[in-house]
């Protein structure tokens, strides 16, 4: 963990810390080393840093690329791990990051439903979420967030689940239909944990 995520991390957590309480639950599930994806819902542009400030290992993220406009934010990003995606399309780019960092025994963290949830329900996970969890072939940790949508009053809850493995999918070439239902098991492990 770089100086800049610490710092951050540190901040966030006395900031968030002023009006509710912040609890993580399950921290032990997550593996100590080797590359992890940790999957979580999504509510509020708060819930990658929440996420990533709860952990013990630094977390990875794509992030949509206006945020990398000019310099200071350019450099500032990628200092706390974050990485540019184009949304909307196949962004290979990022996808070849995304695998790298894995392959490197680092944290990947991936909102499945790939936008935030206005209503708080969980959506369905984009198959762009499931096919990087199959390719990769790495553990799963999914994570299950409250609280993120009013950080300042609410508790924020950070509930950790056991990591899992996609291996009765791996070596095969799934039509869309099986992997709709490879995204409906990532998404039944985070709603377990809600």
């Amino acid at each position: 963990m770089g100086f800049t995520y610490k710092a951050t991390c540190l901040a966030l957590r006395g900031l968030f810390g002023i009006g509710a309480a912040w609890k993580v639950k399950g921290l032990e599930n997550l593996p100590e080393e080797g590359g992890v994806i940790v999957v979580a819902n999504h509510q509020s542009n708060y819930d990658p840093p929440i996420l990533g400030c709860s952990l013990n290992r630094q977390v990875h993220f794509m992030a949509k690329e206006d945020l990398f406009d000019g310099f200071i934010k350019n450099k500032y990003m990628r200092s706390v791990g974050a990485f540019p995606v184009k949304r909307g399309r196949g962004d290979m780019g990022a996808i070849k990051t995304a695998l790298k960092l894995l392959k490197n025994g680092e944290v990947l963290g991936i909102f499945p439903e790939g936008t935030r949830s206005k209503t708080g329900k969980l959506k369905r996970a984009k198959l762009g979420a499931v096919m990087l969890a199959l390719k990769s072939e790495v553990p799963i940790v999914p994570v299950g967030l409250k609280g993120t949508k009013k950080p300042f009053k609410e508790d924020l809850m950070i509930n950790i689940g056991k990591a899992f493995m996609l291996d009765k999918y791996y070596n095969r070439k799934l039509d869309k239909e099986e992997m709709k239902e490879v995204g409906k098991e990532i998404m039944a492990k985070i709603a377990e944990l809600l």
